[in-house]
């Protein structure tokens, strides 16, 4: 029973988390030139690949390492990396996409926590 408990709680968590995440995302890539639907798209689906895993990595280890900030910092930093490899493959605008994935993540990770601050 609390084994179904902590699963319900643990997959509302992903979901929701993903869902601000796309949110905040899209509108932070609605404010670049050159945007087409594909980018948009390719927005979309980027986050449901690394969102999910990222988050419950963190819920698995983020009290179990030595430093919350530095476990953070190397979660970010990873994403930053995959998401900015694929949109180097993949997007038809003309950002640089070392630098959209930078500002997407950091408005989703900021916009997270300003939001989780007031709600």
């Amino acid at each position: 029973m609390a084994d179904e408990f902590i699963t319900i709680i643990l997959i509302k968590g992903l979901i929701q988390a993903l869902l601000l995440t796309e949110i905040l995302e899209l509108l932070a890539a609605a404010c670049f030139p050159h945007r087409n639907k594909w980018d948009f798209l390719l927005v979309f689906l980027v986050n449901i690949l690394t969102n999910p895993l990222v988050v419950y990595l963190d819920h698995l280890f983020r009290f179990r390492m030595p430093s919350v900030v530095l476990w953070i910092a190397m979660l970010e930093f990873a994403v930053w990396l995959s998401e900015s490899l694929i949109y180097c493959k993949c997007l038809k605008g003309k950002q640089n996409p070392f630098l959209y994935s930078l500002i997407l993540n950091a408005a989703s990770y900021f916009g997270g926590m300003f939001i989780g601050k007031f709600l």
